[in-house]
């Protein structure tokens, strides 16, 4: 299985809006403990849908062009609206996409998580690459901090379909290894 998002691919990343909430991430670095407040999105890879469609033209379904979904986090204070002075906020870094969101191209700039090597459940991280959570971190505090409606999404995303134990089967896939860098 290929993995859903890959280096040159275009992601669409959503405005902010009254439902997005920040989690908060932990971890230790350099015997010191660490935290920040991500938001974890679900977001388009804008590529696929561009490479489904190309196939599909005669379809109508419009989830042809979306693409596939993608679990995403990004630090909060490279996505809040009180923080757009960042010269690494999404705004400075994407392309805006009126009433849609900001188009970025994964690069270098983004990291990313993911079961194993053939990149099964892939996630993309864009924060300061200085942070060196583990991938777990992620996964535990995304799908134990969501409300059930978020949860269940977040889980689906990650190739689950109910969320009794999602989070410790998948932070069992990602114990112990850190992020990589596109």
């Amino acid at each position: 299985m290929a993995p859903v998002v890959n280096q040159g691919d275009q992601l669409l990343i959503p405005l902010l809006d009254q439902e997005n909430k920040a989690v908060h991430i932990q971890w230790q670095q350099d015997l010191s403990a660490r935290s920040a407040d991500y938001f974890a999105l679900t977001v388009d890879n804008i590529t696929t849908g561009q490479q489904q469609s190309l196939l599909s033209i005669f379809k109508t379904d419009a989830s042809v062009f979306t693409g596939e979904q993608v679990p995403f986090f990004i630090a909060a204070e490279f996505y809040k609206n009180s923080t757009k002075a960042n010269a690494k906020h999404i705004s400075k870094v994407g392309t805006e996409e009126p009433g849609e969101g900001y188009k970025i191209t994964v690069d270098s700039n983004l990291q990313y998580g993911q079961k194993n090597a053939a990149g099964e459940l892939r996630f993309v991280v864009y924060h300061d690459k200085a942070r060196k959570p583990y991938q777990h971190r992620f996964i535990e505090t995304a799908v134990g901090s969501a409300g059930a409606g978020k949860a269940q999404e977040i889980a689906k995303s990650f190739g689950f379909g109910g969320i009794g134990d999602t989070a410790g089967n998948l932070a069992k896939s990602f114990v112990g290894d850190y992020l990589h860098t596109f």
